[in-house]
């Protein structure tokens, strides 16, 4: 069955960011990390590994939003980002509780002090998206709304998930209509940041938006092989 990332009617410069970058979302959804919350046998240690990163990464978005504010040309662009900072304090950790519940560990105790190298690299790209214009910041943070919703969306229609897959609800929660209106809202944002933008801001807006999915595939990785700060093993002779 085909999932295209937007609908061949959608127009605009996120349809086209969509259709462009479709190949990443495939890949974050083929990602095994991904397969194992789809059929519900991943080890409890990549999923509490996941949990602690996705904790910081969630707070380093939240101030993402900040540098948003800082950005914002009015009050109703102040709203708006107002009003996502509480969507991801106030329920966000939802999805992280189906998670710890499922290894038997409590939130306080699975969140952790540092990002992984992988984690790490890509606040450091949102940040430096902040450091440009508001459409280069909104196209960095894009990524990570669309190609969860998107997913979740997928898997709930294929599969439908019951109430005994360990995982159901972290899949519901971001098929829910009101996690998908986030995506929806703030691509529609961005289509009327685009509008007015010049070719070049929006050639850099795309660079900041790909870049964001491959950091979203990356985020899974380091979760699927714990990385951490070790340092690699040296090349075999």
């Amino acid at each position: 069955m085909e999932h295209p990332v937007v609908d061949n009617r959608e127009s605009g410069f996120t349809a086209d960011l969509g259709r462009r970058n479709a190949d990443l979302f495939e890949t974050f959804y083929r990602h095994p990390f991904v397969a194992g919350l789809r059929d519900g046998t991943l080890a409890r240690e990549r999923v509490l590994h996941y949990v602690g990163q996705d904790h910081q990464y969630l707070s380093a978005y939240v101030r993402c939003y900040g540098l948003g504010l800082a950005l914002s040309p009015d009050r109703a662009w102040m709203r708006y980002f107002h009003d996502s900072v509480a969507f991801v304090l106030d329920e966000e950790a939802h999805p992280h509780h189906v998670l710890c519940d499922y290894t038997g560990t409590g939130y306080a105790e699975a969140q952790v002090d540092r990002l992984a190298p992988s984690a790490q690299g890509y606040v450091d790209h949102m940040m430096a998206a902040g450091r440009d214009t508001l459409g280069v910041l909104l196209a960095a943070l894009l990524p990570c709304p669309w190609t969860y919703t998107w997913a979740a969306r997928r898997f709930v229609e294929e599969e439908a998930p019951g109430p005994r897959h360990p995982f159901a609800g972290w899949w519901r929660f971001y098929a829910d209509p009101e996690c998908v209106a986030v995506t929806t809202r703030l691509r529609g944002l961005l289509d009327g940041l685009a509008a007015d933008a010049g070719g070049a801001e929006r050639e850099r807006m795309h660079r900041a938006f790909r870049d964001s999915c491959h950091h979203e595939v990356r985020f899974w990785q380091m979760a699927w092989t714990l990385e951490d700060w070790s340092p690699p093993s040296p090349p075999a002779e």
